[in-house]
Order: C-alpha cells, then sequence, then structure tokens
C-alpha cells in the first residue's frame, strides 16, 4: 500500500481484572450470550453524547483553546517542542533523536536515542536516560547483534511508560515478545510486566487505567496495569495474511471499562472470499463474548475494518463488483453505505463518531470524511500526500505533508508549524 496517513502502524500503538473467565467464540449459528439486544441497550445507556463544537470564524492561525495544545516533534534528529501562541523551542541537540512521545498532560516527553529510551520534562530540563545500554545488553542472547526499544508509549493520565523490545540479528528484527514498564520521572529501574515470549502483541488501557487488554494473534488477553490477574477473555482463529505481519485485532474499551469492543477479520480471505468479518463485544464479569454483527470486507492487506472511538460502529470496506464502497454498520446491524470508488482505504474515524476518514489509494493525497447522508469534506488542502492525520479535537488534526507538520482547523488553511520533521505526538493540558 502507498505510505500515506500511517495510522495502521499506529494501530501498531497506546494500550491493562479480577473473576475473568476463559472464552471462547460463539460457534456459527449459536445464540450470543448476553442476549445482544441487552448489550446494545446497556451500551447506548452509557454513551453519552459530546456536544459539538462551534467553528472558528478566524481565517488565521487557530486560537488556543482552554487545554493548549502542545506538540513534540523530531526535525533531522532532535526534538523540539510547540505550544500553540508560541513558537517552537529545541527539546534535545543530539542529532540522534527519534519517535517522541508526549504525556496526557504535556509535562514530559519520552523518545529514543540510538535504540535507548530517554525522557525529558517540556521546559528542556531533567534529559535522562530510562532503559540503557546496559539493561538492553542485559537481555541479549546468541545470535543477537543488539537489543533495542520497539514500541513504548504512556500509559493514559501518568508518567508511567509501557515498552517491548527487539533484537537485531544478521537476518532480519527480532521481537523479544516481552512487555515492560519504567516512570519517565526517573528514580527506578524498568520492571517486567511480562517476560519474553509472553507480552507479543498490541495493548490498549481500560479508560480507567487499572487494566489494559493485549491483543496476539489468536487471542486477547485483559491484565492488570502491573501484569497480574492474566486472563485470556476472547480467542479467534488467526487472521492469515499471507505474508509476515501478524493481525492484532483493534480494541475500544467501553467508557465504564466492563468490557471492550472488537473486530475479527476473515481467517482465510483469499480462499474463502464471502467469509464474514465479525464485531463482538466482550463483557469482563458476566456473560460470554456476544457476536454484535457481521459482514464481508476486503481482505486485511488492503483496509482495516475500524471501530468508532465509541465502539458502537465499524466502518469497512467492502468489495462491490468492479469497485469497493465503504459502510458503517452499527450495534443494531443497521449497515449504510457512505461512498463507493474504484478503490478505498480507511484511515481513521473523526472524534465525533460519525466522520470516517477515507481515501483512495490511486490518489492518495484526496482525503477526506464524510459520515453517511453528508457530502465529503477535503481534509487536504495542499499538494502532496498526507501522513500521519490524527484528530485533537471533532474539528482540528494534525499532519505531515512533504514533510511539513501542519495543523488544520475545519476549513482555514493549514498552519504549518515546522518542516522536515520525521513524527510527531500531542497532548492537550492545561
Amino acid at each position: 500500500m502507498p505510505k500515506i496517513l500511517a495510522f495502521f502502524s499506529l494501530l501498531l500503538l497506546s494500550t491493562l481484572a479480577c473473576s475473568l473467565s476463559i472464552s471462547d467464540l460463539p460457534a456459527d449459528g449459536e445464540s450470543p450470550t448476553p442476549d445482544v439486544a441487552t448489550v446494545v441497550a446497556a451500551t447506548l445507556t452509557a454513551v453519552s453524547a459530546a456536544p459539538t463544537p462551534e467553528p472558528s470564524e478566524t481565517p488565521a492561525a487557530p486560537a488556543p483553546s482552554a487545554a493548549a495544545l502542545t506538540v513534540a516533534y523530531a526535525r533531522e534528529g532532535n526534538l523540539l517542542l510547540w505550544r500553540e501562541g508560541e513558537s517552537p523551542r529545541a527539546l534535545t541537540t543530539s542529532g540522534q533523536d527519534e519517535a517522541p512521545r508526549i504525556s496526557d498532560d504535556g509535562q514530559v516527553v519520552a523518545f529514543l536515542r540510538n535504540g535507548e529510551l530517554y525522557s525529558i520534562r517540556a521546559d528542556g530540563s531533567g534529559e535522562q536516560p530510562l532503559v540503557n545500554r546496559a539493561y538492553l545488553d542485559s537481555f541479549r542472547a546468541a545470535g543477537m547483534l543488539e537489543v533495542r526499544v520497539r514500541q513504548f508509549d504512556f500509559v493514559p493520565g501518568s508518567h508511567e511508560v509501557f515498552f517491548s523490545l527487539y533484537a537485531e540479528t544478521d537476518g532480519y528484527p527480532m521481537p523479544l515478545g516481552d512487555l515492560q514498564r519504567v516512570n519517565a520521572d526517573g528514580g527506578a529501574a524498568p520492571s517486567i510486566v511480562l517476560a519474553a515470549g509472553q507480552g507479543e502483541g498490541q495493548w490498549t488501557f481500560s479508560p480507567d487505567g487499572r487494566l489494559f487488554a493485549l491483543a496476539q494473534g489468536n487471542q486477547i488477553r485483559v491484565l492488570n496495569r502491573d501484569g497480574s490477574g492474566d486472563r485470556v477473555v476472547f480467542t479467534f482463529e488467526f487472521v492469515s495474511t499471507y505474508s509476515e505481519w501478524t493481525y492484532y485485532p483493534q480494541v475500544v474499551w467501553r467508557e465504564d471499562s466492563a468490557g471492550f469492543y472488537t473486530v475479527i477479520p476473515a481467517s482465510a480471505a483469499l480462499e474463502s472470499p464471502s467469509q464474514p468479518t465479525r464485531y463482538y463485544y466482550v463483557p469482563l464479569t458476566e456473560g460470554s463474548p456476544a457476536q454484535l454483527a457481521e459482514f464481508v470486507a476486503v481482505p486485511v492487506w488492503e483496509s482495516f475494518a475500524l471501530m468508532a472511538p465509541n465502539g458502537l460502529s465499524v466502518a469497512y470496506v467492502r468489495p462491490d463488483g468492479s469497485s469497493q464502497s465503504v459502510h458503517v454498520i452499527d450495534l443494531s446491524t443497521a449497515d449504510r453505505a457512505i461512498q463507493t470508488d474504484s478503490r478505498l482505504s480507511i484511515v481513521n474515524w473523526n472524534p465525533d463518531a460519525q466522520h470516517v476518514v477515507i481515501y483512495n489509494p490511486n490518489t492518495p493525497a484526496d482525503v477526506y470524511a464524510q459520515a453517511f447522508g453528508e457530502p465529503p469534506l477535503p481534509l487536504n488542502d495542499g499538494v502532496g500526500a498526507l501522513e500521519e492525520l490524527r484528530w485533537v479535537t471533532e474539528n482540528r488534526f494534525l499532519f505531515l505533508r512533504g514533510g511539513q507538520l501542519c495543523l488544520r482547523d475545519g476549513s482555514t488553511p493549514s498552519l504549518v508549524i515546522d518542516s522536515n520533521v520525521t513524527a510527531y505526538d500531542f497532548a492537550l493540558a492545561p
């Protein structure tokens, strides 16, 4: 697929009790438990609609909100920080820094330097290694040239960083399949959450921060934040990608952390093109996983089926003869077509859980958001493909385009924050 809007790597990253039972998928034709209507009613009751922000009337740079937008980004091997209403300022000058992640309160930035994990405060003070070379070398085994930090991100609402490792070898990078944590404020050594071989997958933290779900190739586990209480709560058939990468299902937690939603694609799309993708709710305390809907979608290597931020609907690409259509199906199984084109791919959802971001891989610069029954809203106001598009609010989003880091508010022209940018992260904080 073309390099655009690298959302999928991101599906590749943020990520969790007690009395959890091991559950297999319901057999085909078997009635799901609990009753789907009960699940739908309970879920809809738990979710409250958010007010829609007033559109901006100013065509200039977006005005600061009560929660200030803070962006940490990498440029030419150094880290910089930009706060709305201010000029960018340097955080590091080593020429070797990359992949910044910023805490939810905007106070601490974690980043990579030569495969090690570092942190620095947003005011530029307190730079320190969190996972140093000596610690990484303690995981080296025969055939490993060097061990490096692979994935990492802050636990929501904290300064704790979850991370995993991989080894450079003569052949290819080899994930260690571990999961560890360290405090970005320093003062303590890293601790192992899951040992090597036990933690491979994609982790997603519950809204209350007590739990995390670990999505793996054929199961989803739920754990306490420290790795205790490990339970398999959902199993499924391995999804063949006909390549070396493994599909990890998306997890969207219910707001009250009582369960989560997930989508499982067809396990053998080439052999069985009509095999459906299935949409589930997985409770943590009572009942078994409930199948909410099923539908036929394009294979995962063309486009992922993605759940809305609240988990109450799924956007997917349906094969439609010589063309493709983006559909949205919800808990009631109402299935509506949004757009049809020669080829389509889904990038992500707007936080309003109504608009889906879509593009045609044949014309990757044409990116737009669209809801059912509405015309498409173009998102690209310049030349070149958008990458790493991330929503700040329902009306505002950040993205990279040709190395430029940009912020756009509604239909106003994009604000260019900086150039030669390779990666970024942001926080909305006082």
